[in-house]
């Protein structure tokens, strides 16, 4: 037993220590901004439902080259005959047992034929040599294919955007808390002053009570910043697919993503290479092949076939007595459509309109991206350009903070200018942050708009 006890104490020494490594890394998952877009792009349903319509559009093309390949069918048929069939003979037929079987004189004789029982077996290939709509049709559904791609990459272009704006909604509020909490901290030290100068008596009751009524004011901002903050992880976690049960670290912050990019070659954008419009323009030419889809019924068809089959008729069931006869044929077969009460043209017709829409569509899409993107891009550079102005209200604020912190310990200040310095301080840290934010929101909108490939 004691052997048993020491083994098994040294076992759990190995164990847990690899364990408790395990759970640490799982505790302290560092997710940027990239990986947050790999795991989406992996994972999100959204994505995933595209990349299923892209195999629907595949499997359809192979269903249409499938009508190239010999169409094969085999029918059989049993039919006992109740009552036998017949044929008419006229009385003037030199067939032997004509010319009794009438009433009158110029009818003739009714003869039965056949057995009880009736088989028939047979067999048909049929390979078409030319079929101009089967052609068309199977070029149309390769451009289908390539609309079904197209609609992925909305999905991704989509899905990248979310994914991004939810990053720097978890990293506003995170940093926000960071800036809250900091503000906390001072408004605790000036409380902390405030009642050792009270007790030297230096300054009155009324400043010891405010400091204090400072920091409870704090608290409930605080506890709100927590909660947006776990909001805004949870929203991420749901889009780049990631376990809500698995914590994550943010290993980024606004900033570095904000020096990360940059806006030197933004005004020479195109919105060409938008996913949308690259859809629609890919259903331009879908429409095109459908009208040559509909014109092509106007072609004839030729066709190989082969037949082959097999009969036998008894009046019993002794199989083996049966007398069977083969009969086989093959050739060719032409099929020329002459009318078909101008339902060709009708299609056709239809087809055009289509293709109208389309074009009529496309064509707002353009206007209404470079609206857009243009839009986007004003807000990158009046954002940009607030950047600077929030930086140099940092630094004054800080200035007057420690000033009025300064002022106030050494009795030339109040309480109330060091309150409003510490407000203001954070104040324009807040500000600073929502820029930044603000910023790389309008970039996130901007590269949806003009199609950046890096969200593909």
């Amino acid at each position: 037993m004691t052997l048993t006890a020491l083994a098994m104490v040294l076992f759990a020494g190995f164990l847990f220590p690899a364990n408790t490594a395990k759970a640490q890394a799982i505790d302290n998952l560092e997710l940027t901004l990239e990986v947050a877009l790999k795991s989406a792009m992996e994972g999100n349903p959204d994505v995933l439902v595209s990349a299923l319509e892209v195999q629907r559009a595949q499997s359809q093309l192979k269903a249409v080259k499938g009508n190239f390949l010999p169409q094969v069918s085999v029918d059989g048929q049993y039919a006992r005959n109740l009552k036998r069939p017949v044929f008419f003979l006229p009385a003037d037929s030199n067939f032997p047992g004509a010319g009794g079987g009438g009433t009158g004189p110029d009818e003739g004789t009714v003869i039965e034929a056949g057995f009880d029982n009736s088989y028939q077996l047979a067999a048909q290939a049929t390979l078409p040599l030319y079929n101009r709509q089967l052609i068309t049709s199977a070029k149309a559904a390769r451009t289908a294919i390539n609309i079904s791609e197209r609609g992925q990459d909305i999905s991704k272009n989509e899905i990248a955007t979310q994914v991004r704006k939810a990053y720097y909604d978890a990293l506003l509020a995170k940093e926000s808390l960071e800036v809250l909490g900091r503000s906390l901290e001072n408004a605790q030290q000036n409380f902390t002053n405030t009642q050792n100068q009270f007790a030297q008596q230096l300054v009155p009751q009324y400043d010891v009570i405010r400091a204090e009524v400072q920091v409870e004011n704090l608290r409930p901002d605080l506890l709100q910043g927590e909660n947006d903050y776990e909001a805004a992880i949870s929203n991420l976690k749901l889009l780049a697919n990631i376990p809500d049960e698995l914590p994550v670290v943010l290993a980024q912050s606004l900033q570095q993503l904000m020096e990360s990019t940059g806006t030197e070659l933004l005004a020479q954008y195109t919105v060409e290479n938008n996913p949308n419009l690259l859809q629609l323009g890919a259903q331009a030419v879908y429409q095109q092949e459908q009208i040559q889809v509909q014109q092509a019924s106007y072609f004839p068809t030729i066709a190989a076939f082969a037949n082959y089959g097999t009969q036998s008729q008894s009046n019993n069931f002794r199989f083996s007595d049966y007398f069977w006869v083969n009969t086989s044929s093959v050739g060719l077969q032409l099929n020329i459509p002459v009318f078909q009460g101008l339902t060709r043209m009708r299609s056709v017709e239809q087809a055009r309109i289509d293709l109208k829409q389309t074009e009529i569509q496309r064509e707002y899409l353009v206007r209404s991206l470079n609206v857009q993107a243009r839009n986007a891009l004003n807000r990158i550079q009046r954002t940009r350009a607030a950047m600077e102005a929030q930086r140099r209200n940092i630094a004054q604020a800080q200035k007057g903070f420690e000033i009025a912190q300064i002022s106030y310990r050494s009795g030339y200040g109040t309480l109330i200018e060091a309150n409003d310095a510490e407000l203001a301080l954070t104040q324009a840290r807040l500000g600073y942050l929502q820029v930044v934010y603000e910023y790389l929101n309008a970039l996130a909108d901007f590269e949806q708009l003009t199609g950046n490939k890096s969200n593909n």
